[in-house]
């Protein structure tokens, strides 16, 4: 299914409430008997970290219990120089960790980089993903981008020194916004990436994109059986929407959602 709707700063999180309501199978009696709440996982991409999510998690309902872990090397998370932190590595971490909160199964919900880690624990582990919720992801060969490659490049450790970066990165996030971004939503997405540590930890987790890990998942993308929503800002210069169309084509319940006017966020 396919649908469109005009862009506005959290028009994909109220379509996801009305996508997890409608494919949710378990009844508001049912679900107040439960000994926990339903979990909700929110995985960020690059170059940002778990604080992406903090203007949409207000708006949600207090049923849930909502999630929003960094991935390693990103954010505050351990950004020690000698890890994989590949979307392979991390989709392992990730399914470890829910074990550690005894998390048997949850609603992902994935933007960028942080949906081809979703897209493989779904694809490998499916299981652990009862619902999936997809926003301008990387899929099959879209990624990496040029600025990322470049990033990920060794001399840029030398070359780039951390203002610098963020001077650069902040120029490529707002490329990526369909309207000007707060300035203080650039500053809190870079903080933890302002030390020379934590430039460090980026160039690294830069260098760590690997298409082949979302291309070799391809075949198993029409195994997939949970409810999937797709959502694509329809704006968005670094994942073509046209991406988020072969998704909804290859995953049997996904439905598409084009956002007009909307970029990246």
């Amino acid at each position: 299914m396919n649908r469109s709707c005009r862009g506005a700063r959290f028009k994909p999180c109220n379509e996801w409430l009305r996508w997890t309501a409608a494919s949710s199978a378990t009844s508001n009696r049912e679900r107040e008997s439960q000994s926990s709440s339903e979990s909700v996982i929110f995985i960020h991409g690059i170059p940002t970290w778990g604080y992406l999510w903090h203007g949409v998690l207000p708006a949600l309902p207090q049923q849930y219990r909502l999630l929003t872990p960094d991935l390693i090397g990103f954010g505050y998370s351990d950004k020690g120089d000698r890890f994989d932190r590949s979307i392979q590595a991390q989709a392992v971490m990730l399914e470890r960790w829910m074990d550690a909160l005894k998390i048997e199964a949850a609603t992902v919900i994935a933007h960028d980089i942080g949906g081809g880690v979703a897209l493989r624990l779904a694809t490998l582990r499916p299981g652990r993903v009862s619902k999936l919720c997809l926003l301008n992801t990387v899929c099959y060969d879209s990624w990496p981008i040029e600025a990322m490659l470049q990033l990920g490049h060794p001399e840029a450790r030398r070359k780039l020194s951390a203002s610098s970066m963020l001077t650069l990165l902040r120029q490529a996030l707002k490329q990526g916004f369909a309207s000007s971004p707060d300035a203080a939503l650039l500053d809190g997405l870079l903080a933890p990436y302002a030390t020379e540590v934590g430039k460090l930890s980026l160039i690294r987790n830069a260098a760590a994109l690997n298409t082949n890990l979302t291309t070799e998942i391809t075949p198993l993308l029409p195994s997939l059986a949970m409810p999937t929503l797709i959502l694509w800002g329809e704006d968005d210069v670094f994942q073509s929407v046209r991406f988020g169309e072969r998704l909804a084509r290859d995953i049997p319940k996904a439905q598409l959602m084009r956002i007009q006017h909307a970029g990246i966020s």
